[in-house]
């Protein structure tokens, strides 16, 4: 072993939004949106509202629920 002293811990930089790029998705991005509207879901959103009720379905029937 040496009488080295251990260096000291460094803190992580300070968050800077400036060195991110804005989100490019369209909840973030400006600029108005058009409202949905039902009969235009697409079939997978369709499919995955089928089966979130289904799996609600069985845990409400697993906690002895109706």
């Amino acid at each position: 072993m040496t009488d080295e002293k251990p260096a000291p811990a460094q803190e992580p930089p300070e968050f800077n939004p400036l060195n991110f790029p804005p989100c490019a998705c369209p909840r973030h991005s400006p600029g108005p949106r058009p409202e949905p509207q039902e009969d235009e879901d697409s079939v997978l959103l369709r499919a995955l509202r089928a089966r979130m009720n289904e799996e609600n379905r069985l845990r409400r029937w697993a906690r002895g629920e109706s």
